[in-house]
């Protein structure tokens, strides 16, 4: 049951810390501008950053989603057979190695702003919801990685 509360609190909070405002970036103390993570791959796309745009979409929210799915496989019991369950627990230490890679990404973009020196840049909610989201999904991780030891142990 714990197990399945931390995969819809992680999920919920993925998506509002997709799209809520983590930083407002004012230049001059005349223009401000607020992004989402949703916000600023958009504004990444659109002035032709596809690298640093691609970079962000694979570890920020594509990376996630497969941690969700993976971890959903597990959670609600969607995977049957013994070898399919390790087959799945195996993808999960895959993917677990880039488990805070999103969060890495985050911050060097924040750093990286901030370095600017004409700049200010405030943080705002959004940021805390994505990093709370990946913080609960390394809990889940964890958990199901103990429940599946445990299973192994006992068989």
């Amino acid at each position: 049951m714990i197990n399945r509360v931390l995969w819809v609190s992680s999920v919920v909070l993925f998506l509002f810390g997709i799209f809520l405002p983590m930083f407002t970036m004012q230049k001059f103390l005349v223009f401000n501008d607020t992004f989402s993570l949703a916000g600023g791959l958009y504004e990444l796309l659109s002035r032709g950053e596809f690298f640093l745009f691609l970079l962000i979409l694979v570890f920020s929210v594509l990376m996630p989603a497969c941690k969700f799915y993976i971890s959903f496989m597990l959670t609600f019991d969607k995977v049957s057979s013994p070898d399919e369950k390790l087959d799945t627990v195996k993808k999960m230490l895959l993917v677990g190695k880039w488990s805070m890679a999103d969060v890495f990404v985050i911050a060097i973009l924040a750093s990286t702003i901030k370095v600017g020196g004409l700049a200010h840049v405030s943080v705002h909610v959004g940021l805390f919801v994505f990093c709370a989201s990946a913080l609960l999904t390394m809990v889940l991780s964890h958990q199901l990685m103990s429940d599946y030891e445990l299973a192994i142990k006992s068989e």
